[in-house]
């Protein structure tokens, strides 16, 4: 194409292959020699009239604009929580409390465990179905397991089984005594009370 110029004064027909083509389906950049267009610089702004789409990918660093699961990050910065959080605490898989936690009259739920190191205080502890006539109590839907098992090391000292029926940890020689308290002997097959 001798005598056309392109934007550098330079031939098209030597410079060709940086011409852009749209493909109608889709509207993906392709140059002359139909290679797909991975990646482009833009010089100066850039305006789009309805929007632009970006395609999930993975976590990148540094002045990148890129979607992680439909969710725009700038680098390692959430653009939905302005970079200042997390949108969702299911994006932290370990996260911790900076203070104390003030449910607000709300509830804490879910099928997982509920396990801590330490002590706590609690006013009123319903196990099972809610029921609020005691401070603890405890009230399963069905009775698949012991009701409670209270363990010393290895020793069951005290178990309340299916049918609700109590029972001492035995021993088949006397404890240290302890004054107000109760055991049950194997050997004798019998209760002793401390004194």
């Amino acid at each position: 194409m001798p005598g056309v110029f392109d934007l550098t004064n330079t031939n098209v027909s030597d410079t060709f292959q940086h011409l852009l083509q749209v493909r109608a389906d889709d509207k993906i950049l392709f140059d002359a020699l139909g290679n797909a267009l991975d990646d482009f610089k833009v010089s100066g702004s850039f305006t789009a009239t309805e929007f632009v789409e970006l395609e999930d990918g993975s976590a990148y660093t540094g002045n990148k604009l890129h979607s992680r699961s439909g969710t725009l990050y700038w680098g390692n910065k959430n653009l939905e929580t302005g970079g200042s959080g997390l949108g969702n605490i299911v994006e932290d898989s370990t996260p911790q409390l900076g203070g104390s936690l003030d449910l607000n009259s709300n509830d804490v739920t879910g099928n997982g465990n509920f396990l801590i190191a330490g002590s706590g205080s609690i006013s009123e502890l319903n196990v099972g179905t809610a029921n609020t006539d005691a401070h603890f109590t405890i009230t399963p839907s069905s009775v698949t397991k012991d009701f409670m098992l209270i363990k010393s090391g290895s020793f069951n000292a005290f178990k309340v089984n299916q049918t609700g029926v109590a029972e001492f940890g035995s021993f088949s020689s006397a404890p240290a005594v302890v004054e107000g308290g109760m055991y049950y002997n194997t050997t004798n097959n019998e209760f002793y009370l401390g004194v």
